[in-house]
């Protein structure tokens, strides 16, 4: 069938210069009321060896909670209030070191409250919670231009241990945060344990899902993309408290709301986290340089937002420029596995179709659409035929698997609306003969967990992956079809063999020298502040073995 005319989508503005790009951030940051920093890549998605921010010299740092009166320990003004209202983070860690997070935010909801002055913040890393044996430490400078949050990539560290860290501003204390290194890169470990998340729209529900992740045996989380969401409105138990999100202000007060909560401060406190983004961090649906409506200032929003995810995460990365922030990257655990953290929203082109789920509109026959873009495909493709790992995860942010139901229900904005690219990659994985590969997605508010066939969705063809799908923290489904409607159609799927449309949680995955084992772990509500949680089903793939192993 013939499609109408498509209308265009609006065309991209020249990226501002490095002088109007750091003008756009500091005028967004004074005008708006809705509502640090170095360690990074070299740009092929490599972590660097980059040190502190700001000043890595040793400190002395106090240790009591009671605010100053007059001026801070370091000669800086005293802090308004407490400041580390956000609590602290750790994530991206590598075999001797570890990116340590915090920002100081008396008064968080407001642009953070802190004065327009850089200020020092000490930091020291010990092998006990205690700090009677301290093994790192130093001082990082929180700035306004990064709303005085700090990336510490905490060095000298011994690999695969376990640490504790903290950081001082003024007379305060921040919590005390809990995290590792990685394994040696020639060691074999036996094991290791993540969990993974998606998806947590904070008026939607309570964080009780993390309650239950800061109690696992874990090594490190994955979070798989909308860590916020970008709208303005409330849901049944609480409040975005601001229009949707537009300017560096608005998207820097959204993270603050985020990151107040208790339950997700716990998550972070207890364990390194790898994170990725996927479109409402910025904007629903949005494609590269190209927002999902008409929005002729979307580029300036983009760079906004790109800034207050580099702020509020922490992540081994570049600091953002006008032309975006690179966030792909990988790591290594010992010999056992090696992990590729994947951009799949940045560098894609445009969805097909208008992006109506629905059927064909006449665009899919010659579509030629690229989900990761030629520089990042390169290098995943090249990574995983050199990577040396008995286990070979790709944590990205939508469903990889065909669940088109024949054509007639296509969702442009996963991998379904890209199927030569998503091709491409089975062929590569199946002409490689690549053992152990599992895809780890989120998006989609479902858990799931499927075989990958070397072409898609045909069975008869050999499989070459799998793929692990992990429900939401919070965020239901927007769909009027009932979950049990979904369940009953997904169930005429061969290759799905685990799927749940109507719970909240999360995934924990086990990984041996033998086996991954991976757990649907879900909560009884997110109405209500505290909930239980149960395994809802458990599968198992064997290493060497093509495939899900059904109980």
């Amino acid at each position: 069938m013939t499609s109408p005319p498509r209308p265009p989508r609006p065309r991209p503005r020249p990226a501002p210069t490095r002088r109007e790009f750091l003008w756009q951030v500091v005028a967004a940051a004074s005008a708006s009321a809705c509502g640090g920093v170095n360690g990074g890549t070299d740009g092929s998605g490599e972590a660097s060896s980059s040190s502190t921010t700001g000043s890595s010299t040793e400190a002395t740092p106090t240790t009591t909670d009671a605010p100053t009166t007059t001026t801070g320990t370091t000669g800086e003004p005293a802090l308004p209030g407490p400041p580390f209202t956000l609590g602290v983070a750790s994530g991206d860690p590598l075999a001797d070191r570890v990116i340590l997070w915090t920002r100081l935010a008396p008064d968080p909801l407001a642009g953070g409250g802190m004065p327009e002055t850089a200020i020092a913040v000490a930091w020291e890393v010990a092998t006990d919670e205690a700090f009677t044996d301290v093994v790192a430490s130093g001082e990082a400078l929180a700035e306004p231009a990064f709303a005085h949050s700090v990336h510490v990539d905490a060095m000298g560290l011994e690999p695969d241990s376990w640490y504790f860290y903290r950081f001082h501003a003024d007379d305060y204390t921040s919590p005390v945060g809990r995290t590792r290194t990685l394994p040696a890169p020639d060691s074999a470990p036996e094991r290791l344990r993540l969990a993974s998340a998606s998806c947590q729209r904070f008026t939607t529900g309570y964080y009780t899902a993390y309650a239950h992740v800061a109690a696992e045996e874990l090594d490190l989380v994955l979070f798989l993309g909308d860590y916020i969401y970008e709208n303005g409105d409330s849901g049944p138990v609480r409040s975005h408290m601001s229009e949707e999100c537009r300017t560096l202000l608005d998207y820097r007060n959204r993270y603050a709301l985020y990151r107040g909560d208790a339950q997700l401060q716990a998550a972070h406190h207890r364990f390194p986290w790898a994170v990725i983004w996927d479109d409402h961090e910025v904007d629903n649906n949005y494609v590269a340089d190209i927002s999902a409506v008409d929005d002729p200032d979307f580029l300036a929003r983009r760079t906004a937002a790109y800034q207050a995810f580099y702020e509020h995460m922490p992540i081994r990365v570049a600091p953002p420029t006008p032309e975006g922030l690179a966030i792909y990257r990988k790591f290594s655990w010992g010999d056992l596995a090696e992990v590729f953290l994947l951009d799949t929203r940045q560098y894609r082109t445009d969805q097909l179709c208008m992006d109506e789920p629905g059927e064909d509109c006449g665009e899919l026959e010659t579509e030629d659409g690229d989900m990761l873009g030629p520089q990042q495909e390169a290098w995943l493709t090249e990574g995983l035929s050199a990577s040396p790992a008995i286990w070979k995860l790709i944590a990205q942010q939508i469903v990889f698997s065909k669940v088109d139901f024949s054509g007639l229900l296509i969702n442009w904005d996963q991998w379904d609306g890209y199927p030569k690219a998503r091709q491409r990659m089975l062929d590569f994985l199946a002409s490689e003969q690549l053992e152990n590969v599992v895809i780890l997605a989120g998006d989609l508010h479902v858990g799931g967990m499927a075989d990958l066939n070397a072409v898609a969705g045909d069975t008869n063809t050999p499989v070459v992956a799998v793929e692990i799908v992990t429900t939401s923290i919070t965020s239901s489904s927007e769909t009027d079809v009932p979950p049990e409607t979904i369940e009953q159609l997904v169930a005429t799927i061969p290759q799905i063999k685990h799927f749940n449309a109507h719970s909240r949680g999360y995934v924990t995955v086990e990984l041996s020298r033998t086996e991954l084992r991976a757990k649907f772990r879900i909560v009884d509500t997110i109405e209500a502040e505290t909930a239980a949680v149960e395994t809802e089903a458990e599968l198992t793939v064997l290493a060497g073995v093509a495939g899900i192993q059904v109980p």
